[in-house]
């Protein structure tokens, strides 16, 4: 996740203030191995993209300005099929920037959809390049209303230590040091119809990128389970919405298991009930804050906080900053 601030280090933008405006307290990620949150690490890569007026966030020569993607899914709109999406990706992007090349083949039953960075050393981390296959992953499962199942991925780099978690973000067999870094899948996707509609698309947009870094629906881990059952039952509060965190005994029956097992489980997954109530509560916090310009006596009873002061102590641990100078920061830009 540090990774991506790499192409900020020539402008001397503090990295500080980017972590904390993305909801992640600067201290506590640079002293800790702790996993950050799906919807941090989106809004810290969206700032990076801003702050440089690049979608390659500073690892090529020549950048992407800020608004490429967002235009060519303006354009994509008209394609009924998958393969006409992916074409006319690979032929937007040949002519509005040389740094990288994406080719979409097709042999026998396979389609392979490869990327090509023209200058891989630029690529501090191999982070560009992975963060470029989730996004060619995942945008198009999202748009054909499925997860296209890999056969596999290739890189051309050796297998980095975060091995594991590319086998997450990339399922199936995974091979390293090949010529190209390709994803390969059934082509039959390719004539899966476009589903998705121009409101749906636009709400996408507004949410880019946290819905590109997990397909709704298709994170199936118990983190996810919980995320979405707090979320449900918060939005049926018969008055207006405020979280509702049922017991972790109540949780546990509602999801057919002992506690000890959703205690174990949890475990397993790197994670606990407090910690994903900690997240659900910041998330939510941010969104009102910032979208709906709710005060912070308000949103400290939505996310539940008996009194205000609490709530803005919580909000600085979890961001490095009180709840109104997080808006201030938003305010400026």
């Amino acid at each position: 996740m540090l990774t991506s601030l790499y192409g900020i280090q020539p402008r001397g933008v503090d990295h500080r203030v980017l972590l904390a405006r993305a909801g992640i307290n600067p201290t506590q990620v640079e002293k800790t191995s702790n996993r950050v949150h799906t919807d941090q690490v989106a809004r810290l890569f969206r700032l990076v993209q801003q702050e440089l007026d690049d979608e390659f966030m500073g690892f090529t020569a020549q950048p992407c300005k800020y608004g490429i993607f967002f235009t060519l899914c303006e354009l994509i709109q008209m394609c009924k099929t998958l393969r006409e999406l992916l074409e006319k990706t690979v032929n937007f992007y040949l002519l509005i920037n040389q740094s990288v090349e994406i080719q979409l083949t097709t042999r026998a039953n396979t389609a392979e959809l490869s990327f090509e960075l023209k200058q891989p050393e630029l690529d501090y981390g191999h982070f560009l390049t992975e963060y470029l296959m989730v996004i060619w992953h995942r945008f198009p499962s999202w748009y054909i209303g499925e997860a296209i199942r890999l056969r596999e991925t290739h890189f051309i780099h050796s297998a980095p230590e975060h091995r594991d978690e590319l086998q997450i973000m990339f399922p199936g067999k995974l091979s390293f040091n090949q010529p190209r870094n390709s994803l390969f899948f059934d082509a039959l996707y390719l004539d899966k119809p476009l589903i998705r509609s121009s409101k749906e698309l636009e709400v996408f947009l507004s949410n880019h990128p946290t819905d590109i870094m997990t397909i709704p629906g298709e994170d199936s881990s118990l983190e996810a389970q919980i995320e979405r059952f707090i979320m449900a039952a918060s939005n049926d509060h018969p008055n207006s919405f405020k979280l509702m965190f049922p017991k972790i005994e109540a949780l546990a029956e509602q999801m057919n298991l002992s506690t000890l097992t959703l205690y174990r489980r949890l475990q397993q997954e790197g994670t606990s009930y407090q910690i994903i109530k900690d997240n659900i509560r910041r998330e939510v916090a941010i969104d009102k804050l910032v979208k709906e310009k709710l005060s912070v006596d308000e949103v400290s009873e939505i996310v539940g906080f008996a009194e205000p002061r609490s709530f803005t102590r919580a909000f600085k641990h979890w961001t490095g900053l009180t709840p109104r100078n997080y808006c201030k920061y938003h305010d400026s830009d």
